[in-house]
Parts: C-alpha cells; sequence; structure tokens
C-alpha cells in the first residue's frame, strides 16, 4: 500500500476517532474546539474540551514544531541532522533540550538492551518503508547492504558529553528519534495546555494519544484501540483513562508487502529486519507520552516474554498486546480499564506480567 494511501487512511481514522469522543452530547457548548495539522510525517490532532481558545491551539502547534525543527533528522540544519553530519568526526553542541531526550533514549536503549534504538538511522534509511525514494517500488534490501547497516547502529557508540556535546563515534551512524520524539512532543503540549488554564482534552499526534484530564462528569475517556486486521476506525476494544497517555505501535501503520509478507516499519536492530514475532500491535499506557513512545517501540521488539523483563522494572505501566492470531493480552491493571468489542479476537491476561 502507497504512504500517500496510509495518510488518507489515516485522516479517515482521526475523523473516526472524533466522532467516537463526541458522544458525550450534541449541544455546541460540549463540542471541542479542534484543530489538526501535518506535522513530524503524520496527522495530528488536538482537541479541547473546556478553555475552548484558539490562540492555545495555536501555542500547542508551535511547540510541536519547535521540537520537529530541532529533532527531526531529515530538516536540514536540525540538532540531529548536525549529529548525523559530523557522525566519526567532531561531537556537535546542541541545547539542554535535545540533551535530555537523548539522555532518556541512552536509557531506554541500556534497558531494553537496544530493541529501542536512537541510532537505528542507517536501517530506517535502508528499508525506507514510507514508500519514498530508493525503495518506492517497494523492494527488500540486499542482505550484504542489511550488514552494513547494521554495523552503523549501535547505541553504545553515541556519546553524551560535557557541555551538552553529542557525539556518534563512527562514521555513518545516524540518529533517528523517530521512537520517541512524538511521545516528548505529547508531554511538551500537555504541559503548553495546563500552562494555559486547560483542564480538559485529547492530544492525538498520529496515534500517541494523551488523554488530559477527564470527560465531562470526571467520567473516563474512551479510547478505540485499532484492529489490525482493518481499516482505520475498526476497534478491537476500548481502553477507558484518564490523565493517561495510550501510545500504539503496530505493523499495520506503514508497511508494504513482498509474495505476500508484509515488511513493517518497526526495525529490530539484532536482526535489520522488520520485527517477526507473534504481535501485530501494542498499546502502552501510562502517565508518561514519551516512556509510552520509546516502550511501544520496544516492546513489540522484544515480545510478551522479554518485555515482561523491562516491564517489571517500571511503575504505573501497563501492556495491551494484540497477536497474529486474533488474541488481545492484557496487564492485571487493565482489567478494569479495557473492554473487548470485537468478537473475532479472545481476551486474555498477559501472563507475563
Amino acid at each position: 500500500m502507497r504512504y500517500r494511501n496510509k495518510i488518507i487512511s489515516l485522516i479517515a481514522f482521526i475523523l473516526a476517532f472524533s466522532i467516537f469522543l463526541g458522544g458525550c452530547g450534541k449541544k455546541e457548548d460540549k463540542e471541542p474546539l479542534s484543530k489538526t495539522e501535518f506535522m513530524m510525517d503524520t496527522v495530528m490532532t488536538i482537541k479541547l474540551y473546556d478553555k475552548k481558545d484558539e490562540e492555545v491551539l495555536k501555542k500547542a502547534f508551535n511547540r510541536i514544531k519547535e521540537i520537529e525543527d530541532k529533532m527531526s533528522n531529515t530538516i536540514e540544519n536540525s540538532y540531529i541532522d548536525k549529529i548525523n553530519k559530523n557522525a566519526g568526526k567532531a561531537p556537535i553542541e546542541v541545547d539542554e533540550e535535545v540533551y535530555n531526550l537523548l539522555v532518556k533514549a541512552k536509557k531506554f536503549a541500556e534497558l531494553t538492551d537496544g530493541a529501542y534504538e536512537p541510532t537505528i538511522g542507517p536501517l530506517v534509511e535502508l528499508w525506507n518503508i514510507k514508500g519514498e525514494g530508493k525503495n518506492d517500488k517497494h523492494t527488500i534490501p540486499k542482505e550484504e547492504d542489511i550488514k552494513k547497516a547494521l554495523d552503523k547502529v549501535d547505541y553504545k557508540k553515541l556519546e553524551l558529553l560535557d557541555n551538552n556535546k553529542v557525539l556518534l563515534k563512527d562514521k555513518g551512524m545516524k540518529l533517528d528519534l523517530g521512537g520517541i520524539a512524538k511521545g516528548y512532543a505529547g508531554d511538551e503540549v500537555k504541559k503548553v495546555l495546563e500552562e494555559n488554564g486547560v483542564k480538559h482534552a485529547i492530544i492525538d499526534l498520529g496515534g500517541n494519544i494523551y488523554a488530559l484530564g477527564s470527560k465531562e462528569g470526571d467520567k473516563s475517556w474512551k479510547i478505540g484501540i485499532q484492529n489490525p486486521k482493518e481499516e482505520r476506525g475498526s476497534y478491537v476494544g476500548i481502553v477507558e483513562v484518564k490523565e493517561n497517555a495510550v501510545v500504539t505501535s503496530g505493523d499495520y501503520e506503514r508497511y508494504f508487502e513482498v509474495d505476500g509478507k508484509r515488511y513493517h516499519h518497526i526495525i529490530d536492530s539484532k536482526t535489520g529486519y522488520p520485527s517477526d514475532n507473534e504481535l501485530s500491535a501494542i498499546s502502552i499506557i501510562s502517565k508518561s507520552s514519551t516512556d509510552s513512545d520509546a516502550l511501544s517501540t520496544a516492546l513489540f521488539v522484544l515480545g510478551r516474554e522479554k518485555g515482561a523483563k523491562v516491564l517489571s522494572k517500571l511503575e504505573d505501566t501497563e501492556v495491551l498486546y494484540i497477536t497474529k492470531s486474533g488474541k488481545v493480552y492484557i496487564s492485571n491493571g487493565m482489567k478494569d480499564k479495557f473492554t473487548l468489542k470485537n468478537p473475532n479476537f479472545d481476551l486474555k491476561i498477559n501472563e507475563y506480567k
């Protein structure tokens, strides 16, 4: 499926998601103030349910643009672009915000033994799952090219030095913060909204959702979990949350198929290929959108059993797995928060968490 078609599907999902959340009333004063933009390579929507101020929405999207300009590896002269261009040559001084996020990115790489990998850039570029440029015809990279890219992927060679200086030790290494930057943007948008008096809002940054506060009457927000086997807007079930991030990763988001096999965008840094295990999708629920973003990638790669070892070290973090065989596994803390809606799936308690 072409990347453009994925964007169209995502827009359709946003519209369906809007209808889903808007079911609390028909009166005009209950309708949220909403704004949608295409940023960070995805469709983003922010909905304000109490303080409906266009200026607040503008500030929120300006904050996302600021983060994108600093942290995108495809924007000329961003901090990440400068670090990548100077790999194996010299350290680059970055601002405190970028440095602190790189510290957190490396922490998650260490915690997950590279399942979340901030230096995954050479492999992401090689596979080019978006369907642009060299891989526009959806070809599988050659084995020798994958091996060469793998040699340039190693978070241990990401050096975070004094005075906010950052160095990639080897030439050809490339940072790619696609697995954490959107989550960070979600947390920062939350701060902007709170600083401007907003208490009830939905922040949807391309599937990275933060449910700020609660719905009217202190009710939980109801977030639909996408069915990975169907078009966007088709739900496996509903998660009820307040003041929580719900971040989902899956093999259905960006992919191409060759000879009936799906090659998706979540690359395993150990093999150099898209992750291939029992999982089709995973959702992480926690207070931190940043953490949830990194974990959704890492735990998708690790699978349920290995992922449990990571989850055991974390507090206030819940997980929902959807397998290719149609099983939905939820962690114990999700028992009262998740409702299965699709009879084609079987609900299980995840024995590993």
